[in-house]
């Protein structure tokens, strides 16, 4: 027990909203107010990654509320008011993906709440309040799905907390409204 006693001091935040274990070992602690953490078990320490006013390199914002590596062992985050964060592991360094009101395919809202990566290799990011976004990496742009009343095919609502594909390729949505 000395060992996570140990590892609490370490940790930015102990209000922790996610966790990942990546391909490497290592695990994402993903914090409300204290960023990112990587923690080494190997070596038993603890990395922070944090919002830095002014750097468009940092961390969107030190609440992080999803993790999610890609096939290609990629990291995504998402963050609450941050919008979605990719890391460059070599340079310690993340891109940003926030919406632009003046860009119809930019990401809808800035709280990204879930992603996943489908079978055919697209990243779908869930916002709370814009809806579903799907990720063009080639163009880095997005296409969003939102609740449209007029239609009851759509999405029943535009918060979303999970995203999860079963073995035919269908993908669920968790909503606040249900599925």
């Amino acid at each position: 027990t000395s060992q996570y006693a140990d590892l609490n001091k370490q940790l930015t935040s102990l209000d922790i909203y996610a966790i990942y274990q990546d391909q490497a070992g290592l695990f994402w602690l993903g914090t409300s107010g204290g960023g990112l953490n990587r923690y080494d078990p190997r070596t038993q320490t603890v990395t922070a990654y944090r919002f830095k006013p002014g750097d468009p390199t940092s961390l969107g914002s030190d609440d992080v509320y999803a993790i999610y590596e890609d096939r290609a062992g990629v990291l995504w985050l998402g963050a609450k008011g941050g919008g979605l964060n990719r890391f460059d592991r070599q340079t310690e360094t993340f891109t940003r993906f926030e919406h632009n009101p003046e860009d119809p395919t930019s990401l809808s809202n800035n709280d990204v709440y879930a992603m996943l990566q489908d079978q055919a290799g697209v990243l779908w990011v869930g916002t709370y309040g814009g809806g579903l976004n799907k990720f063009e990496p080639e163009t880095e742009r997005f296409t969003i799905f939102r609740h449209n009343p007029d239609n009851p095919d759509s999405l029943s609502n535009d918060n979303i907390y999970d995203i999860f594909e079963d073995g035919t390729g269908t993908l669920w949505v968790a909503t606040a409204n249900g599925g």
